[in-house]
């Protein structure tokens, strides 16, 4: 995907608009790997309070046996460049709630608030989006998880090295072609995938000039692409 921004420096946000990246699993709850490596029992409980309400939102339930299906069912709408079928199913409002639920101790972990431009736009736009800390523990982490699914791995060095979170469309190919690779009743899995997708909800929707600007480019590109293409008849 075209790289529509440019991050500047990052900078602390309100509590009220704190939002986290991880993958875990409840407390009491078997897994793989022992969270308590990286986060204290307070953000394992964050953890699960941000899957369970994407679920609510996303799917309806917060039935953990059914988050599977849920996605893979939503797999087809998700495919789509302007995120139509994300804007519709998860509240803006109710995810700004979300966030004042979540710890200072969890966010500072792994996220931050950073300055960018929008560099399609004229002219250029500057605004505020969410992005990574930077924080080495959550690398590590990443990279533990990416042992075992290799989307993540690469996701690890990418997050490394370029700073930034994945579209949600390339996660999107990847659990279609890669399928058997995606564990979706791990609950590591789970956290990771809702914390991606209302990480994308946050970005289109926090400046809602930036949702419009994205739109309006997505739209051209649509145009541009339709008229390339070689009429046979």
């Amino acid at each position: 995907m075209v790289n529509l921004f440019q991050d500047k420096t990052p900078m602390k946000f309100p509590l009220l608009y704190f939002m986290l990246l991880t993958f875990g699993t409840c407390l009491g709850q078997s897994s793989q790997m022992d969270l308590k490596t990286y986060f204290s029992e307070s953000e394992i409980m964050d953890l699960n309070l941000i899957t369970d309400f994407f679920q609510s939102e996303f799917c309806g339930n917060t039935d953990r046996t059914k988050f599977g299906s849920c996605i893979t069912s939503s797999l087809p709408k998700l495919n789509d460049w302007e995120y139509k079928y994300l804007r519709k199913k998860i509240s803006w409002k109710k995810q700004k709630k979300l966030y004042s639920k979540i710890s200072d101790s969890t966010f500072n972990k792994i996220w931050a608030i950073c300055n960018s431009t929008f560099l399609v736009s004229k002219p250029k736009y500057e605004h505020k989006m969410i992005c990574f800390s930077q924080n080495p523990v959550i690398l590590s982490f990443v990279k533990a998880l990416g042992k075992s699914n290799r989307f993540l791995g690469n996701y690890a060095e990418k997050l490394e090295i370029v700073g930034g979170f994945n579209n949600i469309n390339d996660i999107s190919i990847s659990l279609v072609d890669h399928s058997e690779e995606w564990n979706l009743k791990d609950r590591n899995i789970q956290i990771f995938l809702a914390i991606q997708y209302l990480t994308q909800n946050d970005m289109l929707k926090r400046d809602r000039k930036v949702g419009r600007l994205e739109k309006r480019y997505t739209r051209e590109l649509s145009k541009k692409s339709k008229k390339t293409v070689p009429n046979n008849g």
